[in-house]
């Protein structure tokens, strides 16, 4: 006989346990489906959070998968399964009463019952599931990343040396360039350390850049002095280059020589054009006088006539020959006439920057009277907008921004040219980096994304070509006032007296003005000091223009002080013999001590007038007393220019009055 048969429930229904015949016990269904509902959950918050990064995809699927199906059979099986299923009959129930309510139906089967507070209990499980899923992912990586963070601040991590880049620019955007710069590096810090760090730095001119890329970066020969070990290069070198516009990228590419560096011209990085600007003042009375039409849309001969012809306004812009920004307002003034007139030239600047800070150094404190004789300033918009902000990339500039008189306001023209900045990526011959060649793409790509400052009427604006920045180049030197002058270097003692030796800083500085010097100039170089109670000049340099400017430069780098301070007025009388007619100038470079030494009735202004092949006297002050002890500036005593701790802008602000002043 068998055995004694499990009886059967009364009613005849089946454990709700069990499962179907010959099919999976439902305690293993439960299981597997809390397994899915809490896994699945958990992995996909777990794939949104920062873990991923930290663990891995991979990784952080396989611990959530083992979660959930750890927290699956916690929820189905054991004590903690029929203690969960008490908790949650009553839910279930208010469920199966609101729905029996809302279909009043007698007799609902007991099935349907079983299925719904089934239902209601796995719903239940699997969100208990994902919330201690989720607790089961992120307390840990919550603490983890707490901690790391807490010992990061207690106890900085030592960072790798980061890759180190170099980008140059025209000193006008520099602050700009900086700025965005920094943002794209903040962006992309590893645990508080920069992966790379990206410097900016001043671009060399134009002229200056092809002989750099064309060199490996290295200055000129003629800087170098005899005993030095070692070339000297513009700073460090340079990665990339955000060059002015396109047209000054490429006349610099088409001059860098064989075997020097690759320039890739990328996307542009900014947009921006040329205005015109001035005090408020002047230009509302410059508005009333032009003729009826929408601002911005007056040609650029009309706008002139108004400014130049009706106000007499001299008007300013950077140096051609040291900025690209005045290459191309000199490209666009070309057409109208006198863009070398000195008057035009008021303010001597070799940047945007630096003319824009000479112009609020001069009208600082100064009355209305005085500031409605400045002049109208030709410069990149972006600019004058930086201006009006006390955005001042110069450190010899007044801090702050100006007062609302003194603010600059702007007119358009459709003759003005634009500025589009293009990315320009150097390679150099001695460098292969594939690490470099990523980031400077990331770097690319980020300016582009996020333009340094942009103009939207730029777009419509002409951008000129290589050809016509090289014409305008070619045709603003041939109309430069000659230059016909010897320099007198003061070599006594003082000269070279410590703390710093002034002959030195000279040495260094002099050739900066090459940029300056045209092919039909002519410069002679002499030394002057006392030697055994006598006057001694000596003749460096005869002559020499742009193509002997390197010879002149290594003449000054040669000079040697002996002796000590000899009268000008010696020097005067022997210039005055040597020089014959038409006669010349006189540049005395100084350090003041030379003032004190004149003899009894012997006067540098009687000396001049008695010298008629000299035709005016120029000094460049270079001691801390500067022109104390120079005598008045009268007759052909034209000027004394104090180099103070910007020596070459002393130097380039001398010839450019050299050029305004002694003209025949």
């Amino acid at each position: 006989m068998s055995g004694p048969s499990p009886s059967s429930p009364a009613d005849g229904s089946r454990d709700p346990d069990a499962g179907p015949p010959g099919g999976l016990p439902a305690k293993l269904k439960e299981i597997a489906a809390t397994a899915l509902v809490t896994g699945g959950v958990t992995t996909l918050f777990a794939v949104l959070t920062d873990g991923v990064r930290a663990l891995g995809t991979g990784l952080a699927l396989l611990v959530c998968a083992v979660i959930g199906l750890a927290v699956a059979a916690l929820l189905t099986l054991g004590r903690f399964a029929r203690l969960l299923r008490r908790w949650l009959e009553p839910a279930g129930r208010a469920v199966a009463r609101r729905r029996a309510a809302g279909r009043p139906a007698p007799g609902m089967p007991g099935r349907r019952h079983r299925r719904l507070e089934g239902f209601v209990l796995k719903l239940s499980a699997g969100y208990i599931g994902v919330l201690l899923g989720a607790a089961a992912v992120t307390v840990p990586w919550g603490v983890v990343q707490g901690g790391t963070w807490l010992s990061h601040r207690l106890w900085p991590p030592d960072c790798e040396r980061p890759l180190e880049l170099r980008v140059v620019t025209a000193p006008e955007n520099v602050t700009a360039l900086r700025e965005s710069i920094a943002l794209f590096v903040q962006g992309r810090l590893v645990d508080g350390c920069a992966p790379y760090t990206i410097s900016v730095g001043v671009a060399p001119s134009v002229g200056e850049l092809a002989y750099a890329f064309g060199d490996n970066w290295y200055r000129d020969d003629a800087r170098q002095e005899g005993d030095e070990p070692f070339r000297r290069l513009y700073g460090p070198r340079a990665d990339a280059w955000v060059a002015t516009s396109t047209g000054e990228a490429r006349l610099v590419a088409e001059d860098v020589g064989a075997g020097g560096a690759t320039l890739d011209i990328g996307p542009s990085v900014a947009s921006d054009r040329l205005v015109v600007g001035m005090i408020s003042g002047r230009a509302e009375k410059v508005r009333k006088e032009l003729p009826a039409g929408r601002p911005g849309s007056h040609s650029l001969p009309v706008l002139w006539k108004v400014v130049r012809s009706k106000f007499g306004m001299p008007v300013s812009y950077p140096q051609p020959e040291l900025s690209t920004a005045g290459l191309v307002a000199v490209s666009d003034l070309m057409p109208l006439g006198d863009v070398v007139d000195r008057e035009q030239r008021d303010i001597v600047a070799e940047s945007v920057s630096s003319l824009l800070c000479r112009f609020r150094t001069a009208s600082r404190g100064t009355g209305g009277e005085e500031l409605n004789r400045s002049p109208a300033l030709v410069i990149p918009f972006h600019s004058l907008t930086d201006y009006n902000d006390g955005r001042f990339n110069d450190p010899h500039c007044p801090e702050g921004a100006p007062s609302g008189m003194a603010k600059l306001k702007e007119f358009f023209s459709p003759g003005l040219s634009g500025l589009d900045y293009p990315f320009v990526t150097i390679s150099w011959p001695d460098e292969r980096s594939a690490e470099r060649t990523s980031v400077l793409g990331l770097l690319r790509s980020w300016l582009a994304a996020n333009p340094l400052f942009g103009e939207r009427s730029a777009e419509r604006a002409v951008v000129r070509s290589p050809a016509a920045l090289r014409e305008a180049q070619s045709r603003f030197f041939g109309l430069l006032p000659r230059l016909d002058a010897e320099i007198a270097l003061d070599v006594s003692g003082s000269m070279t007296a410590p703390p710093r030796s002034l002959l030195v800083r000279l040495r260094e500085t002099f050739p900066d003005i090459k940029p300056l010097i045209t092919p039909r100039d002519d410069l002679a170089l002499s030394a002057f000091s006392t030697v055994g109670r006598r006057t001694r000049v000596r003749e460096l340099q005869p002559a020499a223009g742009r193509a002997e400017f390197d010879e002149l430069t290594r003449s000054v780098a040669g000079t040697r002080a002996e002796g000590s301070d000899a009268p000008i007025s010696d020097m005067i009388m022997n210039l005055n013999r040597r020089a014959g007619s038409p006669g010349r100038a006189l540049v005395v470079v100084t350090d003041g001590g030379v003032f004190d030494n004149e003899r009894r009735g012997k006067g540098v202004g009687g000396t001049l007038a008695r010298a008629s092949n000299v035709n005016a006297l120029y000094v460049l002050a270079l001691g801390d007393n500067g022109c104390d002890r120079s005598p008045p500036r009268a007759g052909k005593y034209r000027e004394c220019v104090e180099a103070g701790a910007d020596m070459r802008q002393a130097l380039r602000h001398l010839i450019s009055s050299l050029r305004g002043k002694d003209r025949r």
